[in-house]
């Protein structure tokens, strides 16, 4: 998978999804990178060719892509995925995260988190799962599926208002 960074492409390989729940940063991202590359975007960044803007909106773009979802609901899913219980369920299912890609590992946990849900939890799980970080409000509604009207229908839905 092609990475552009400063206008430069470097080429991230295929990795299982054990390898993509140690993700919790931008910097995680670029970390999977072969060693010469993470050396190169260092320097780049030293040297100014690049920023640090431009290399998380790099990473979070191998995110959505590898994930299927929003860079942060994909960090997220990633980061539930190998809490105890969500682990043991999905390890009891026979879902091995070294022979799965970060894809189907994010659709598991979100299947299992929310297999039991009413509608109402449902909403609430992606009410919660979809709330950007900090800094990064600005992207909740960049696809068009996130009218503040609609999202304040859902509120009032799932808290009986």
């Amino acid at each position: 998978m092609p990475i552009q960074i400063g206008g430069q492409a470097f080429a991230l390989a295929w990795r299982p999804a054990a390898e993509w729940t140690t993700v919790r940063t931008e910097l995680d991202v670029i970390r999977l990178l072969p060693e010469t590359d993470q050396d190169t975007v260092g320097w780049m960044i030293l040297e100014g060719e690049t920023s640090f803007r431009s290399l998380a909106d790099a990473a979070h773009s191998v995110l959505e892509t590898v994930t299927g979802r929003r860079w942060w609901e994909g960090i997220r899913l990633l980061m539930m995925s190998v809490q105890p219980e969500t682990l043991g369920h999905l390890a009891l299912a026979g879902v091995d995260p070294w022979q799965r890609s970060a894809y189907e590992w994010c659709a598991a946990t979100y299947a299992l988190h929310t297999r039991n849900a009413d509608e109402k939890a449902r909403m609430r799980f992606d009410f919660q799962l979809g709330i950007p970080p900090r800094g990064y409000e600005d992207e909740w509604g960049v696809d068009g599926g996130d009218n503040p009207e609609d999202v304040q229908k859902q509120i009032m839905a799932w808290t009986g208002g």
